[in-house]
């Protein structure tokens, strides 16, 4: 049987977005269109509620729904096939495309949006749901069936579908803003930025390092985490910032204290610097309350100080499991896991002070009269990489 084959990609939250669906959904389309830039002949076309992705034959379906499956904002994909509105018909169709499977229980499952069409819902699941039973004994099963045959019933058509999977749900990429965020060669940060993905942020990464007084091992994991994470944000872009220098004068001139507090203070001001020039309007990081020295509440507190940019934490209230899990199923934790120096491992003090004041850290910076002058210089001195997936073609943001 000669039949169309078709995704149908239904989406997620956009349904709540009323009077902006629109701009969301027109959103969600361009970010499929570019996950699937190396894939030919595919036609997309928007209905309300729904994308239909009609395929060819030649098409790898599985390469074509893995990708899909990393798109953010997609609710499910349904492999489906183009079936004829004549239920007799129908039945039939289907019955070809289930009777190589083996399933003890099944159950038929109608979606009619199309209230034209003669059939109830009820009518076509009991016609179709007939045919399978009589021809392969399989019992119905309402909640827990081994095989689920999806129908959806709309403009005028109908279409089946034996497959259906689960998509990473979240807004759209870059419906929301963007922001910038501290990547480091961690597992937290990774993790938070993809999370902040979901929330519908184009992120831009910033990675700060300490070459040459550290090895060069964390640059090249970033750079492998921006690699992993672009499947989600098909183009990304991350600043790397040499911070040596300002951390050579922080030594020299604050208490050993203060000087992750310190560290990451001139960080902040460096990507609020970068969100500036990338129009970006809230800065992303993976702290966890109390998970290190630098992130209890009076640290946290004495950091953010040093910008008027919100800050971000996704991660604020999450175990380091919950954190683990995730950075797991989204591919970043082997890398995350790799031998490597980050920069506020460089000179950290035994004994990092934990509930910093913040006239004391002022103190400390009022000593350090060259800072913005290093502040200017390792953002002259940065470094940027583009990274676009599908690797082929031309660097296209979003």
């Amino acid at each position: 049987m000669s039949a169309q084959r078709v995704i149908i990609i239904h989406h997620s939250e956009i349904a709540l977005k009323k009077g902006n669906r629109s701009f969301f959904e027109s959103r969600l389309c361009a970010n499929i269109k570019r996950s699937l830039a190396d894939f030919d002949d595919i036609a997309v076309q928007v209905d309300y509620g729904r994308f239909l992705l009609f395929i060819p034959d030649s098409c790898d379906v599985e390469r074509l729904i893995d990708r899909l499956r990393h798109v953010i904002g997609i609710a499910s994909i349904r492999n489906a096939v183009k079936g004829d509105p004549d239920p007799d018909i129908l039945k039939e169709q289907v019955f070809e495309f289930v009777k190589g499977k083996e399933f003890g229980s099944f159950r038929v499952d109608t979606h009619r949006v199309d209230k034209h069409y003669p059939y109830t819902s009820v009518q076509v699941n009991e016609i179709v749901g007939a045919r399978i039973r009589s021809a392969t004994g399989a019992a119905v099963d309402l909640t827990n069936a081994d095989l689920v045959i999806k129908i959806d019933i709309f403009n005028k058509c109908v279409y089946f579908a034996v497959a259906t999977f689960a998509g990473e749900r979240g807004l759209p990429v870059g419906s929301t803003g963007k922001v910038v965020s501290l990547l480091s060669s961690g597992i937290d940060s990774p993790v938070s930025s993809f999370l902040m993905m979901k929330r519908g942020c184009q992120i831009t990464y910033v990675h700060f390092h300490s070459f040459p007084f550290t090895e060069k091992s964390s640059y090249y994991n970033a750079l492998e985490l921006v690699k992993i994470l672009s499947v989600y944000q098909n183009s990304c872009k991350i600043y790397f910032v040499p911070l040596a220098d300002m951390q050579k004068e922080i030594i020299l001139t604050a208490p050993a204290k203060l000087r992750v507090v310190m560290y990451r203070r001139m960080m902040f001001r460096l990507a609020d610097s970068i969100a500036q020039l990338e129009g970006a309007r809230a800065i992303v990081t993976g702290d966890s309350l109390g998970q290190v020295a630098s992130q209890t509440l009076e640290n946290i507190a004495a950091i953010s100080e040093a910008v008027r940019l919100p800050i971000l934490r996704p991660l604020i209230g999450l175990e380091k499991e919950d954190i683990i899990e995730i950075a797991r199923r989204i591919g970043t934790f082997a890398v995350s896991t790799e031998p490597y120096e980050d920069c506020c491992s460089y000179l950290v003090p035994l004994r990092p002070e934990t509930k910093a004041k913040l006239s004391e850290v002022h103190a400390a910076e009022e000593k350090m009269q060259k800072w913005p002058e290093l502040l200017a210089e390792a953002l002259a001195n940065a470094k940027v990489e583009k990274i676009r997936f599908p690797p082929s073609g031309t660097w296209d943001a979003i």
